[in-house]
């Protein structure tokens, strides 16, 4: 029911997953509600969160899906239930996102295989049937059928076996021969733009999305859609997409196209924003048209600072994206109101799709079952053998129950010898008891006398760092000791220097001391020879004495003794001579 909203397989799994999160397998009436809500979110251009549940948005919109009434050959599938539950177990242990293993994911269990990279590369193009470069759980189980064949040595085909396209992927494949295939009047889900046609197939989609020549004809009939990115810029962005396109498949991945996209200068928000926006089928990969609109928006911010909007605008989709217009009832097949433009065909028309749904989905239950009761009747033999060789080893476990009781007899005679011995082994227990009692008396003692001296060691010890800490600081004392005793040593060298030139220079006012003695005492004899006489009579004779020579040599004698510049002097003379000393 969900596949007629037009949404890719993976947004419809994200659906799923967030409608049941218990992972029941079937939707209630809340969760088929949520699952509802989340659909119009996905085709009004919101995320698919919970978060977006409370928007109003109009309800969600459902076309006729295209069914396949194929023949009854087409409901086997060559992959055995039992290797699809090993397969699955597989696939889950490769941590899948959304229901898809990447090919960097997958490569590691293809290459452990030992086969040819040829093959492997085979093996790849033949299970990814929608080719969008991901497995999901039914294309991982083909591959995995290939490898465990291939290894076999049986060859891989060159296309895919009608009877290995899983049942899934065989309602979106083009109708195999003999195959009725009723049409729906509005496009295919956008995944069904890449789907490669097999060969031999009545119609098939051409690379535009269209269902037939007639139908491809009218839309080439219509005047070319308004497209933002200009002529010029396709064709630069043309070019650079083929350059890029490095395996040729019509698409460039992340990887490829990281380096161009980096090179703008833009942070990774608004990048992976823009390949958002251009991977309108949400392959996880860009055709040339995708690719064009991407550089196109790069370019606007870039050189216009123009952010990217939030949702495409109507212009802003690729012609080829577009979904083409509904054609009229007497040019095409439809689906809903469009099949005939009778009310009660179109009904009779959904009810037998609607039944066909149903008959598919009752004969997949039946294989299921059919499987199961496979499986339960395997089971059951298993359950059988196993009884029966749980019989036979019941009657071997008798035999040997006998001969487990005639060796018991004999044990319990030799329980009553082993009891004698006993009784004399516990007599000598308690001997060795006694001796190792006294044994670890002696140990206790020699292991506190052993403390003891541990304790003395650990104090010898301490006490050896407190004075190998004392001899550290006076070693240092020491240094800091000769340190200043050389200074002092220098000041008093200095200092003796200073007492010799002190000494010398004492010496030499001693002997101008003696030497000014030797005059005062000269002075003192000539004043006492002089002064031997009459002082009245000199100086009545000085006073009365016109005569200058007579008078002159008394009157300087009389000055001299008068004058107190000798007393002065002798005051100097001592006041230095003390200081000095």
């Amino acid at each position: 029911f969900l596949k007629k909203s037009g949404l890719a397989d993976v947004i419809l799994g994200k659906i799923w997953d967030l409608a049941d999160p218990e992972g029941k397998g079937f939707l209630d009436k809340q969760g088929f509600f949520v699952a509802l809500r989340l659909v119009a979110c996905a085709q009004n251009g919101h995320d698919v969160t919970l978060t977006n549940l409370t928007l109003a948005l109009p309800p969600p919109k459902f076309v006729s899906a295209p069914l396949l009434i194929s023949s009854s050959s087409d409901a086997h599938w060559a992959v055995r239930m039992e290797e699809k539950a090993k397969f699955d177990g597989i696939f889950e242990s490769l941590l899948p996102v959304n229901g898809l293993l990447s090919g960097d994911k997958v490569k590691p269990v293809l290459m452990n295989s030992k086969l040819p990279l040829d093959i492997l590369g085979r093996v790849w193009d033949l299970s990814d049937i929608d080719k969008d470069g991901h497995l999901d759980r039914d294309e991982f189980a083909v591959a995995m059928h290939l490898v465990y064949r291939a290894l076999e040595k049986e060859p891989v085909p060159p296309a895919l076996p009608p009877p290995l396209v899983p049942p899934s992927k065989r309602k979106k494949a083009p109708s195999l021969p003999g195959a009725v295939p009723v049409l729906p009047a509005s496009p295919p889900p956008k995944d069904s733009l890449r789907s490669t046609p097999s060969h031999g197939s009545v119609t098939s989609l051409n690379s535009t999305g269209s269902l037939s020549p007639k139908h491809s004809l009218k839309q080439a009939q219509q005047p070319p859609a308004s497209w933002v990115v200009p002529l010029t810029d396709k064709l630069r962005y043309d070019e650079i997409f083929l350059k890029t396109d490095l395996d040729l498949d019509g698409f460039v991945s992340g990887l490829e196209v990281k380096d161009i996209f980096m090179h703008s200068g833009l942070s990774q928000n608004i990048l992976a924003h823009i390949w958002a926006l251009a991977d309108t089928r949400q392959m996880g990969k860009l055709n040339k048209d995708q690719f064009a609109l991407a550089m196109h928006l790069i370019q606007q911010k870039v050189s216009k600072g123009i952010d990217p909007p939030q949702v495409l605008l109507p212009d802003m989709i690729p012609p080829s994206e577009r979904t083409a217009p509904a054609q009229d009832s007497s040019s095409s097949v439809g689906s809903g109101g469009e099949f005939t433009g009778m009310k009660e065909l179109d009904d009779i028309g959904q009810e037998i799709a609607q039944l066909q749904r149903e008959k598919y989905s009752l004969e997949q239950e039946i294989r299921e079952r059919e499987g199961a009761i496979r499986q339960k009747t395997n089971e059951v033999q298993e359950l059988q053998n196993d009884l029966d060789r749980e019989t036979s080893s019941l009657q071997e476990l008798e035999a040997q129950k006998q001969e487990a009781q005639g060796r018991l007899d004999e044990m319990e005679q030799q329980k009553a010898k082993l009891k004698d011995m006993l009784s004399d082994v516990r007599q000598k227990c308690q001997e060795e008891t006694h001796v190792i009692s006294s044994l670890k008396m002696q140990i206790q003692s020699q292991e506190s006398d052993l403390r003891s001296q541990e304790n003395d060691i650990s104090r010898a010890k301490s006490e050896l760092s407190r004075l190998q800490q004392e001899e550290s600081q006076l070693e240092q004392s020491i240094q800091a000791g000769k340190v200043q005793l050389e200074t002092i040593i220098k000041s008093l060298k200095s200092t003796q220097e200073e007492i010799n030139q002190a000494r010398s220079k004492l010496s030499r006012l001693q002997e101008s001391q003696q030497e000014a003695h030797r005059g005062i005492d000269q002075y003192n004899e000539a004043l006492n020879g002089v002064l031997g006489g009459s002082m009245t009579n000199l100086a009545d004779l000085n006073e009365g004495n016109p005569q200058k020579e007579r008078g002159g040599r008394f009157g300087t004698l009389v000055s001299v003794v008068e004058s107190p510049s000798l007393e002065v002097f002798k005051q100097r003379l001592d006041n230095q001579m003390s200081g000095v000393l």
